[in-house]
């Protein structure tokens, strides 16, 4: 008994010293150490309960094909649903018939939006079973933890900073707003509305649903990372030639001109 326990820690100090691309993880949580040129077998090392969290928690790049985004809405208005609490009461009935992206748990409110996007793999891991049954495209720049289902379009992750004219690839700033409007460029848009991105939380609510099973993005997320992103984002869009609106008067995000949501409304 002694000698087995031995034996099975070694093989787990061995385990946690195999680089992640050295090893692979079945669906029972058991590991595949990759076959050797000169060895066929392969080997099966059943990780202990603190093993199999981490292993979890790796990130393991995704095998599915990279998607090439098609200029499908060419010289339309495309509406960005942040998540903002600015769009709490917002009348969702507004956008149909508009081209729509859904950022995150705005497809909840929206589920008739044209395409949903998201970034963290957390969001996919969470939600699952409601993302599969989305009616719309679904698009995402994140190597997953898991397999994604077969109607999610993956995208190459481009640059932190930049607007990527690469169809395969998305800029993303380190947050979701910013690759979503990578995506409305690629798609075709030549006139962007922001809805819901306030750039900010009062410490309570940072969106107009209920949030996420995690802690708020804090204020000083948004001010040092995710707004300069956007700002330097501004530019690049408008020697595109594209025309990009916040409809969100109280937003903290200001490089973008700022309009209510009767005028954003009225673009077709």
């Amino acid at each position: 008994m002694q000698r087995n326990r031995k034996i099975r820690k070694i093989i787990t100090q061995t385990l946690q010293e195999i680089p992640t691309s050295k090893k692979q993880i079945t669906k029972n949580g058991n590991v595949i150490l990759n076959q050797n040129k000169t060895n066929n077998k392969k080997i099966f090392i059943k990780p202990n309960i603190v093993s199999q969290h981490k292993i979890k928690e790796m990130s393991i790049t995704s095998n599915k094909e990279i998607c090439t985004i098609e200029p499908i809405w060419l010289d339309e208005t495309v509406y960005i649903i942040g998540g903002g609490p600015s769009l709490n009461n917002f009348n969702w009935n507004s956008l149909q018939g508009k081209k729509t992206i859904a950022i995150n748990k705005a497809f909840y409110a929206y589920p008739k939006a044209d395409a949903l996007y998201f970034t963290d793999s957390r969001f996919y891991t969470w939600y699952k079973e409601d993302i599969d049954n989305f009616k719309g495209l679904t698009y995402t720049i994140t190597p997953a933890a898991i397999k994604l289902s077969s109607n999610i379009n993956v995208i190459n992750r481009g640059q932190k900073l930049g607007l990527s004219k690469n169809k395969q690839t998305l800029s993303h700033g380190n947050n979701s707003g910013y690759a979503a409007i990578n995506l409305a460029y690629l798609l075709g848009a030549k006139r962007i509305i922001l809805l819901g991105y306030d750039m900010g939380n009062d410490g309570v609510k940072g969106h107009f649903h209920e949030g996420y099973p995690t802690h708020l993005t804090s204020n000083q997320i948004y001010s040092n990372q995710f707004i300069p992103a956007l700002e330097s984002l501004a530019p690049l869009l408008k020697n595109a030639g594209i025309e990009v609106y916040n409809a969100c008067m109280n937003s903290m995000l200001n490089v973008y001109p700022k309009i209510s949501i009767d005028k954003a409304l009225s673009f077709r």
